[in-house]
């Protein structure tokens, strides 16, 4: 059983981006109908109440996913389809058991800690939460072993899935008049659920049924192994609470108000739904298994290529991103989102110009646990205190300004660290032709359509028509440009062998520049 070869990427990669495409379409339109439908303050406390999310996800986390992440791969290219099954069960079960323990104790709290950040009515929309929360975990942890599998159609799917039934929960609450804060949460736990099931059928369809009858039980050697990465992981994932744009909510909540909290969490939500449909989020589910199989004889030539793979093709539509989002900001908030919350539009190009600065976490991320240097991520979530500290004088200067320079500031000092401990491997191949031409680039976008809106008169909507021709003719000579080595066009060509290659010609991806053998 081969996994890992080409021709399991090749379909992993088509699966997942026809399914990203189809999550991210559905994710934007129900995410309009949300902001539109509901009002103010309603979406304020929905956002806090999803801060509850990673506070559960870190504080519960005991390393589990973390630890089911590195070494099922590593169980399935060695063929122990029992120790693969185990590991999947032992997970599934210590993440149930911890997050319930932890929101009984938020529960428990309740009273006394929710008034001061404005949630202290909100008992029994918490309650609606606290199932969300489970069936999000346990969706998780099937979603990573269908990953590992090779079976993106189901664990991307689900994601699609999801967006769908909330799209279409949303609609139908928003044309009766009911999207509330209540309606919305129990929408989004049904979509949940219908996720699970799906996951929990296909999960035994087409992973547990090849496990062999007798139970696995892992040596003493490999439990060690595996509670030694756990444990570190473990605290390596609590330091990451602080790190988390969503707990920004809370400092906010404290020292403003739920309809701010909502200006905010707008803002960072464009922003990740912007960074979800960069091709780093397209492939890391499909290269970090292949990124993970990695013989120990090939690391020193292979993880480099990786590495700037990821981040060059990352960074391929990050840079038109936030160059759009500087020219554009007013014009999108006010033509796609009704003008709700367009009083603190800058925010936008604020908020994505640190997601470009931190466009290599994800390959750096990859690196150290590839690596095993646990240790060092754990010890580069010194960073979170400097988040906190820096909310607590940034948001009274400069409101949520200050939020944003915080938590940007600090997710970058965070993977400066990481990258400085395995730089050895993680390695841009071709960083200063890659950065120079970048910002010549869509520094020349930006100031073109400074000039088209400040010499033609006309309404929101057609200035970012033009803005769209300006970045699609720029983007055209971008991307047959050195921006992308000759490792990432070789990638590109061995994963697409078939009918998609002369679409990849066309676009330029496939290009003879730097590498004419590696496209021929």
């Amino acid at each position: 059983m081969r996994l890992y070869d080409r021709s399991r990427a090749r379909r992993s990669l088509f699966d997942t981006i026809a399914y990203r495409v189809l999550s991210q379409l559905t994710t934007v339109l129900g995410y309009i109908v949300l902001v539109r439908a509901m009002s103010k303050p309603d979406f304020g406390v929905f956002n806090l109440l999803y801060s509850f999310i990673p506070l559960v996800g870190t504080v519960a986390s005991l390393g589990l996913e973390q630890t089911l992440r590195r070494f099922q791969p590593e169980y399935l290219r060695q063929e122990k389809l029992g120790a693969a099954a185990w590991l999947v069960k032992r997970v599934a079960t210590a993440r149930l058991a911890t997050n319930c323990v932890l929101l009984a104790v938020i529960l428990a709290v309740w009273n006394r800690v929710a008034p001061h950040f404005g949630l202290g009515p909100h008992r029994v929309e918490f309650e609606i939460l606290c199932v969300l929360v489970i069936l999000h975990f346990q969706s998780q942890i099937l979603q990573l072993s269908m990953a590992s599998h090779m079976l993106h159609r189901f664990s991307v799917g689900s994601v699609a899935l999801l967006s769908f039934g909330k799209l279409v929960c949303y609609s139908i609450l928003a044309a009766v008049g009911a999207l509330t804060l209540r309606s919305a949460l129990t929408a989004d736990t049904i979509s949940y659920a219908l996720v699970y099931v799906f996951l929990r059928i296909q999960y035994q369809r087409h992973c547990a049924a090849g496990v062999p009858s007798e139970p696995y039980h892992p040596p003493p050697e490999e439990r060690r192994r595996l509670l030694r990465y756990a444990l570190f992981n473990n605290f390596n994932d609590a330091g990451t609470l602080f790190l988390d744009s969503r707990m920004d909510n809370f400092f906010v909540a404290g020292f403003l108000n739920s309809v701010a909290v909502g200006i905010y969490a707008f803002y960072m939500r464009l922003n990740e739904m912007a960074t979800n449909i960069l091709p780093v989020r397209l492939f890391e589910n499909v290269i970090q298994p292949m990124f993970f199989a990695v013989e120990t004889h090939e690391a020193d030539t292979r993880l480099p290529q990786y590495f700037t793979f990821l981040l060059n093709t990352n960074l391929l539509l990050q840079w038109p991103i936030v160059a759009f989002a500087v020219s554009y900001h007013h014009e999108i908030v006010r033509v796609v989102f009704g003008g709700k919350f367009i009083e603190q539009s800058w925010l936008l190009p604020l908020v994505l110009g640190f997601s470009t600065i931190n466009c290599f976490a994800t390959p750096v991320s990859l690196t150290a646990q590839y690596e095993e240097k646990t240790q060092i991520q754990l010890l580069s979530k010194i960073f979170a205190a400097y988040n906190v500290l820096a909310m607590l004088v940034f948001i009274p200067w400069w409101g949520l300004y200050g939020a944003a320079i915080a938590s940007g500031s600090a997710q970058a000092l965070k993977n400066l660290f990481v990258w400085w401990h395995v730089r050895q491997r993680a390695v841009w191949l071709n960083a200063p032709t890659a950065l120079g031409l970048s910002l010549a680039f869509w520094g020349g976008a930006t100031g073109i359509c400074y000039a088209l809106k400040a010499a033609i008169p006309a309404p929101s909507y057609v200035h970012l028509g033009f803005g769209l021709l300006v970045f699609a003719c720029v983007g055209m000579i971008a991307v047959r440009s050195p921006v992308l080595s000759r490792t990432d066009r070789e990638l590109f060509f061995r994963l697409f062998q078939g009918r998609e290659t002369r679409l990849l010609k066309i676009l330029g991806l496939l290009t003879p520049h730097g590498g004419a053998h590696g496209a021929s």
